[in-house]
């Protein structure tokens, strides 16, 4: 188990998210709720990916999905995942076409009954023990190497590299949809 993914969840989300604890996360899951510093909570969702008929965000292809919330009132864009950078398989074991990866527009998401806004909970999962699997490749500056060649800090790595990631999202009028249930390992 990664308990610093649990406790701190994943390092691009943070200031941009308020942690749940409720008492119904699994023992690996980090679970939190999209809010700016504001206290805005409301957002547009936008993807690129295959919509399945449960609603669900889904690879196109071979290409792996993106979503992004967007402030209702700003228009900043918020990154929730992309799974080309985040999650264990896109750290350590898979790389992508630059020209696939540069080539996916976003689509706003319309939830079944045509809403636009949501409130997004976020949960991530946390089963890969990485200080003993990879703690020994860890450089003298507590850098390590990912797939892409790219170094990043051992401790953001634990953070980002969740093993499964979910999206629920709820609409004005309290319907709950999970958008995104992806296995990252």
């Amino acid at each position: 188990m990664n308990l610093v993914g649990v406790h701190k969840g994943p390092a691009y989300l943070e200031g941009l998210v308020q942690k749940i604890s409720d008492g119904q996360a699994h023992e690996v899951e980090w679970r939190g709720k999209l809010q700016t510093r504001e206290g805005h909570d409301q957002f547009h969702i936008f993807y690129y990916g295959d919509l399945t008929e449960d609603d669900l965000i889904t690879w196109h292809d071979s290409t792996p999905l993106i979503v992004y919330a967007e402030h209702t009132v700003t228009g900043d864009r918020y990154l929730l995942i992309d799974a080309a950078k985040h999650g264990y398989d896109a750290m350590l074991c898979e790389t992508y076409p630059e020209e696939d990866l540069n080539n996916r527009p976003l689509r706003p998401y319309l939830d079944v009954e045509g809403e636009d806004i949501f409130e997004v909970q976020l949960s991530a999962y946390y089963n890969v023990p990485w200080d003993e699997e990879f703690g020994e490749d860890v450089d003298e500056d507590g850098n390590y190497e990912l797939i892409t060649g790219e170094s990043m800090d051992f401790q953001q790595v634990k953070r980002d590299g969740y093993d499964a990631f979910a999206i629920s999202i709820v609409n004005r009028k309290g319907v709950v949809t999970e958008i995104v249930q992806e296995e990252l390992a």
